[in-house]
């Protein structure tokens, strides 16, 4: 009968023999000798869920940079594999699992921006997440930032590491967003593992071990769409707004102006305001089943003012040779303005547009009859004025 150390032995020898079968020339595992030369590093792991993202077939120069090889990188269980060139870095992207994924590598490394064949020398963390931002790949705190409350949260307590490597006890949703606040933009969440993390749209608990299985949460979260939407501008300062994507059943709109709900859109009869002149911030939050917390999409809205034309007919009455009969004519729908009337720069009176005419009595000499009319879509309002010269009779 053979013993049980024997047995365990040849399950090793089995399992060293399959796993060294899979590697070839572009990579190879490296002895634990150098283990303590790995450093963990988020922004490695964003990198190679992008480049994992954009699939197999994916060509080195099509990508923003490329490392110069050899690279040491390092998994969770301290192994490290030596990867030579960009095949050997794809496969050991898409070879990991959750039990087995990489973690961090041996800096420094070297990368070269294909853009301008210019290369950068990555020394540590806040140089791997320059270069993310250079190739305008979101960093795993700008996924924490969009996605948290839509797509998954957490089972508190929770342990992370400060900016200083201190370790701090964060126990709800209002000191996690303190912490980070605290901890400055350019702040990659330092998490402690394990960690729980409730998964939505359910909110599971799910237990996580490394950065690579947040990743696979966040990649299979749908979270919140962009709901943008259209302005189109009608008649008299009236605006519609669309929106422009399709609505579902679940989804709760709302349009908000300057910050007060305004209207709940619903499929058949998009929004319609009418607007006096000035600037707005006109916002749509929308909320869906993947996307409980709602998100908000902002425009701003110019209105300008639209003045009416005055045109001012008149004619001396017979009654008098000193006053004058005017009659405004103004080219609006609303004749129940007000007319504001003036005589040289001298406010005379105010009629409404439906009386339809003002006497004046005028000077002898030249007089200057204004009449100015201020509207609700005109704030400044719009004056015209006619010249009169009378002589000695």
């Amino acid at each position: 009968m053979n013993s049980p150390k024997k047995y365990y032995r040849g399950l090793l020898l089995v399992f060293l023999l399959v796993a060294f079968s899979c590697v070839d020339d572009d990579a190879f595992f490296s002895d634990n000798n150098g283990i303590e030369k790995i450093t963990a590093t988020t922004a490695m792991v964003t990198m190679f869920d992008n480049l994992k993202n954009k699939g197999a077939g994916l060509n080195e120069r099509d990508a923003c940079f490329s490392f110069k090889y050899p690279l040491l990188l390092g998994y969770n269980n301290n192994s490290i594999i030596q990867v030579n060139n960009f095949t050997g870095l794809l496969d050991a992207i898409s070879n990991q699992t959750v039990n087995f994924n990489l973690v961090g590598l041996q800096f420094p490394v070297e990368v070269i921006f294909q853009s301008k064949e210019a290369s950068f020398i990555i020394k540590k963390e806040e140089d791997f997440i320059a270069v993310l931002k250079k190739c305008q790949i979101q960093t795993f705190r700008g996924e924490i930032d969009t996605l948290f409350g839509q797509c998954f949260k957490f089972n508190y307590p929770v342990l992370l590491r400060d900016k200083e490597k201190k370790e701090v006890v964060i126990d709800s949703e209002s000191s996690f967003n303190r912490f980070l606040e605290n901890n400055g933009n350019d702040y990659q969440p330092d998490f402690k593992f394990p960690i729980e993390v409730l998964v939505a749209p359910e909110f599971n608990a799910v237990k996580i071990s490394s950065y690579y299985e947040f990743y696979e949460i966040l990649n299979n979260c749908v979270g919140c769409f962009d709901a943008r939407f259209q302005i189109e501008s009608l008649t008299d300062n009236i605006y519609r707004f669309v929106p422009d994507f399709e609505i579902k059943e679940g989804y709760q709109l709302l349009f908000k102006i300057n910050g007060e709900i305004h209207s709940e859109i619903v499929e058949s009869a998009p929004f319609e305001k009418s607007f006096t002149p000035g600037v707005y911030n006109v916002c749509i939050r929308a909320t869906t089943p993947d996307c409980p917390n709602g998100k908000e999409f902002c425009k701003e809205l110019v209105v300008e003012s639209i003045c009416p034309e005055i045109i001012i007919d008149y004619y001396e009455e017979i009654s008098s040779q000193y006053i004058y009969r005017f009659i405004p004519t103004v080219t609006m729908l609303n004749k129940d303005v007000i007319v504001s009337w003036y005589l040289n720069d001298v406010f005379v009176t105010e009629k409404l547009l439906s009386t339809e005419y003002v006497d004046i009595e005028l000077n002898q000499g030249t007089n200057t009859v204004c009449a100015k009319v201020k509207t609700e879509n005109c704030n400044e309002g719009v004056k015209s004025c006619v010249e009169v010269k009378l002589k000695k009779k």
